[in-house]
């Protein structure tokens, strides 16, 4: 009996030890700059993790908020310009980086709430119907927030 179970240990030890960060879709390092004017808007940032199949991020929601949408920073002919996103896809097994001057999350009227807290709690939604729910770090203007790396 102690002979098999010492297999089954290995055996679950040698399964956890393959499992790669690709093999689930996750998010992290996810950051919330603040505006330092309160009428615009603030900017998010993120890592974004492809699992075992391609998906696109197509919202993200969050209750402490006005409103938030996905953006893309663009240059043409040495000048910037952003436009609104529908969907931002992450390849399976690839990390997206949301980060200022490419992809990232524009942010209106983040609350009272998660500004004293600190974090602001946020449901990435997937185009295969997968939810994550994920906290941000809020960095106040004053703060050196870099991107997620």
């Amino acid at each position: 009996m102690h002979k098999i179970a010492m297999l089954l240990i290995a055996s679950l030890s040698f399964s956890l030890a393959s499992c790669g960060q690709g093999d689930f879709l996750h998010a992290d390092k996810a950051v919330v700059n603040l505006s330092p004017v309160d009428d615009h808007p603030s900017a998010g940032y993120m890592n974004l993790h492809g699992g075992p199949v391609d998906v696109a991020l197509v919202g993200v929601t969050s209750d402490d908020v006005l409103r938030m949408e996905m953006h893309e920073t663009t240059e043409s002919g040495g000048m910037a310009s952003m436009a609104k996103l529908k969907e931002i896809p992450v390849p399976s097994g690839e990390t997206v980086k949301l980060e200022p001057g490419g992809k990232h999350l524009m942010i209106w009227g983040v609350g009272a709430g998660s500004r004293k807290r600190g974090l602001l709690k946020m449901t990435l939604i997937f185009s295969n119907d997968d939810r994550i729910e994920i906290d941000a770090v809020i960095k106040n203007p004053s703060e050196a927030a870099p991107a997620a790396e």
